[in-house]
């Protein structure tokens, strides 16, 4: 009995894994929003023994504009959207053969504006964590001023900032991959030389853009929600919520620094 041999695609490009942007999404939720929320904690204690309004005028500010750099990762998720939508058209004006020049462009066109919206990501990521280092640090200072004993906020903010920047550090990676995926997308060809696709070839295409296509829709991220959460945090006494569970707080701080490996790694570790 002869196995199977995995199809190659010839013709037709794939589009980048469905996954990459879904773990981003993940760690965002629960590595980066609980992360500001324990440094909020640390800063809220440090305040009542040593109170500063400059300070807390830099974190604000500092927590502002983390919750704006999420923006640019709700751009990757639409980009993702409009490339599938544009090659999904493209396969059907295959199939349905004549003129496909004007798909075939659309397609190219996309994945530009995508790879340019990955990679605006991945420097809006990298700003993300010099940001918070930044006012940590400035905080920092201003509140050991006159020798202020704050070892308690240092010690808490320096394990926060070490779980905040490897987050950042593997979400850079994976926008990294899925950059790679979208430059071969964008060395798809439209040649009346080439050979058609098989109708095997076809299908499985199809139903990867499909996947991308319905796994990056309007719905299926809540970046805004996630912005709303970082852009509160301090304001109320309400808990961090989860993307899935969003009556339900996460797991408590205590809980995570318990373990030696970040759970987030244990969660999102590759195969």
């Amino acid at each position: 009995m002869t196995s199977s041999q995995p199809l190659v695609c010839v013709f037709l490009k794939l589009p980048p894994s469905h996954q990459l942007n879904s773990r981003i999404h993940k760690i965002a939720w629960n590595v980066f929003l609980p992360q500001l929320d324990r440094l909020n904690q640390a800063l809220e204690a440090a305040w009542v023994a040593h109170p500063s309004s400059a300070a807390k005028n830099i974190w604000s500010e500092a927590r502002k504009s983390a919750a704006e750099k999420m923006n640019s990762l709700l751009e990757v998720a639409y980009m993702n959207y409009d490339t599938a939508s544009s090659f999904l058209y493209f396969l059907k004006s295959l199939l349905i053969g004549g003129g496909n020049s004007g798909a075939y462009k659309a397609v190219l066109s996309s994945a530009r504006r995508a790879v340019r919206e990955t990679v605006m990501a991945q420097e809006a990521l990298l700003n993300f964590r010099e940001d918070i280092r930044i006012a940590v640090s400035q905080i920092t200072t201003l509140m050991s001023s006159g020798g202020n004993d704050i070892s308690l906020f240092i010690t808490e903010s320096s394990a926060s900032m070490l779980e905040l920047a490897t987050a950042v550090e593997e979400c850079h990676a994976l926008l990294e991959e899925h950059l790679e995926g979208l430059r071969e997308v964008k060395r798809q060809r439209l040649d009346a030389n080439d050979n058609q696709p098989s109708e095997e070839e076809f299908r499985m295409v199809h139903e990867k853009w499909l996947v991308l296509k319905e796994s990056s829709g309007p719905e299926a991220y809540r970046w805004r929600a996630l912005r709303r959460q970082m852009q509160k945090l301090g304001d109320n006494n309400e808990p961090v919520m989860t993307p899935n569970n969003p009556t339900s707080p996460t797991m408590p701080m205590d809980s995570l620094r318990s373990h030696k490996i970040p759970f987030w790694r244990k969660l999102f570790r590759r195969i």
